[in-house]
C-alpha cells in the first residue's frame, strides 16, 4: 500500500479532527486544547502517520484556520467594617478563654451547585454562546467543626424529600443529615432541630462547648444546657468566620475535583453536555460531599480559626491554606487550559442559603412515592455483562461498577453496600482522570478508555 504524502496526510488529519470537533460542539460538550490534540494524535495513529505530533503550534494553526476562540458558556448573564473586625479579634480571645480547642466550634451554611461544570470551552466565533445552562440544581450545606479539625455530620438540604435516586435507601443511614424544603434553604426550624440534637450529643459526653454563628435570621437564639451560642458581629464574617477563611473553599475544591474526575471518566461515552451534568445525582453529591469533608486536614481547620482571630496563643503565625489545590488546578487545565479554577470553586459562593418567608417540611418522612425533583435520568447500562477477562480497561470496570450500583439501589436499605460501591466508583474515576492529566495517557485517552 502506497504511503500518503506527508502534506496530504496532515490535511486529512486536520479535516477529520475538524469533523470530530464540530460533532462534539453540536452536543455542547466542553472541548479544550489538550483534548483536541489528543484526538488528532489518535487519528494520526490510526492512519499510521508517526511523524505527526499535534504540537502547540499545530493547535494554534488549527484554531486560527477554523476560526476557533474561547467562549464562556453562558448562563445568566456588604462591605466589611475593618474597625469592628479589629475590635472583635481582641474581644474573641476573652470570649473563648477557658475553652479547650476541641470545645470551640464554628458553623456556617454554603450553597452548592452540585452538578456545575467548568464554564469555559473552545467554540467557533460565529457560534452563539448558549452552551449548557449553569446547573440550577442546588443544595444548601451546613458545616460545623471545632478548632481541632473535628467535623460534625454535614447537614444537607435539598428540594425533594425523597429524590428518585433515594429509592430503596434509608436516608437516616446516610453519612450526612438530609432535610428538604421547596427552596433547599436553611430555616429556623431545621436549625433549631440540629442545635437540640447537637446539644443532646454533648450532654451525653458531659461536654460544654461554645458555637460561633453569624446573625442569619435562620439561626435561632436558644438557651441550651451544653452549647453556648456566640454571635459574630454583622458585616464582618468574611474575615471573622473560620469557615470563610478557607474551610468551605477547601471542601469545594475536593468536591469539584470529584466532579471533574467523573466528567473525564464519562466524556467519551456521553451524547451532550447536559448528559454529563445529569449523570451526577443527589446520591453522588452526598457521598462526594462527605468524602470532601473527610479529606480536610485538621491543621487546615486550625489555621482557618487562627486566621479569623481565634488565637489561643497571641500572634500565632499561619501558613498558606492549600489542600489539594495544585491537583485541582491540573484537573481544571486538563478540561480546559483557560478555566479559572478559583472561579469554578466559587461559582456558588454568594448563593442564598436562607429566607425568613420559607415554609418548610423539616423532617425526613417515609414516602409512598418518589419525588422526581433533583433526580437525574437513570444511567443507561448495557444489560449484557462482561466476563472477568473482558474487563481490560478502566472504562470496562466503571461500566460494571455502575451495574453494581444499580443492583445496590434495587436492594432495600443496603446503605453499607451502596457506600462501598460508590467509593470504588470514585476511585476508578480518579484513576481515569489521573491518566488523562498525563500527556502520555492523553494521547491514548480516546482509544483506550
Amino acid at each position: 500500500m502506497k504511503r500518503k504524502p506527508k502534506s496530504n496526510a496532515n490535511e486529512e488529519i486536520n479535516n477529520l479532527t475538524w469533523e470530530w470537533f464540530v460533532s462534539a460542539r453540536a452536543k455542547n460538550i466542553p472541548i479544550s486544547g489538550p483534548i483536541i490534540q489528543t484526538k488528532a494524535r489518535q487519528i494520526a495513529e490510526q492512519m499510521s502517520v508517526t511523524e505527526f505530533k499535534a504540537s502547540n503550534g499545530w493547535l494554534e494553526s488549527f484554531k486560527n484556520r477554523h476560526n476557533i476562540v474561547w467562549h464562556q458558556i453562558c448562563g445568566e448573564s456588604n462591605s466589611v467594617d475593618v474597625k469592628n473586625v479589629d475590635e472583635w479579634k481582641v474581644k474573641v480571645k476573652l470570649i473563648i478563654e477557658g475553652y479547650e480547642p476541641k470545645n470551640i466550634y464554628n458553623g456556617d451554611e454554603t450553597g452548592l451547585f452540585f452538578r456545575a461544570l467548568p464554564s469555559k470551552t473552545l467554540s467557533v466565533k460565529s457560534e452563539e454562546c448558549k452552551g449548557g445552562k449553569l446547573s440550577k440544581e442546588r443544595l444548601t450545606v451546613f458545616l460545623c467543626a471545632n478548632m481541632e479539625g473535628e467535623f460534625e455530620k454535614p447537614l444537607v438540604i435539598g428540594k425533594a424529600q425523597k429524590p428518585r435516586c433515594f429509592k430503596n435507601v434509608d436516608p437516616t443511614k446516610f453519612p450526612i443529615i438530609w432535610r428538604a424544603n421547596n427552596k433547599a434553604w436553611m430555616t429556623g426550624s431545621i436549625m433549631e432541630d440540629w442545635l437540640h440534637t447537637f446539644n443532646n450529643k454533648l450532654k451525653k459526653q458531659n461536654r460544654r462547648v461554645i458555637l460561633f454563628l453569624d446573625n442569619a435570621t435562620c439561626h435561632p437564639h436558644l438557651n441550651l444546657s451544653n452549647v453556648h451560642l456566640a454571635w459574630l458581629p454583622a458585616n464582618t464574617t468574611s474575615l471573622t468566620q473560620p469557615m470563610d477563611q478557607g474551610i468551605i473553599y477547601s471542601i469545594k475544591v475536593n468536591y469539584r475535583k470529584m466532579v471533574l474526575q467523573s466528567l473525564l471518566a464519562s466524556m467519551d461515552s456521553i451524547k451532550s453536555v447536559n448528559e454529563l451534568s445529569n449523570k451526577i445525582n443527589v446520591l453522588d453529591a452526598i457521598y462526594w460531599l462527605n468524602k470532601s469533608v473527610n479529606l480536610i486536614k485538621p491543621d487546615t481547620v486550625k489555621k482557618c480559626f487562627i486566621k479569623a482571630g481565634f488565637n489561643l496563643v497571641l500572634d500565632q503565625p499561619t501558613d498558606a491554606i492549600n489542600d489539594n489545590d495544585n491537583d485541582f488546578k491540573l484537573l481544571c487545565s486538563t478540561i480546559n487550559e483557560k478555566v479559572d479554577s478559583d472561579e469554578y470553586v466559587n461559582i456558588d459562593k454568594h448563593l442564598c442559603t436562607n429566607d425568613t418567608d420559607i415554609i418548610a417540611d423539616t423532617t425526613v418522612k417515609p414516602c409512598t412515592s418518589i419525588d422526581v425533583e433533583q433526580s437525574s435520568s437513570e444511567d443507561e447500562t448495557d444489560n449484557v455483562p462482561l466476563h472477568g477477562n473482558d474487563i481490560k480497561t478502566y472504562k470496562n470496570a466503571l461500566h460494571e461498577i455502575k451495574r453494581l450500583e444499580m443492583f445496590a439501589l434495587d436492594q432495600n436499605n443496603e446503605n453499607e453496600l451502596l457506600e462501598s460501591i460508590l467509593n470504588l466508583k470514585n476511585l476508578v474515576e480518579k484513576k481515569m482522570a489521573s491518566q488523562i492529566t498525563k500527556q502520555k495517557t492523553l494521547d491514548e485517552f480516546w482509544s483506550k478508555i
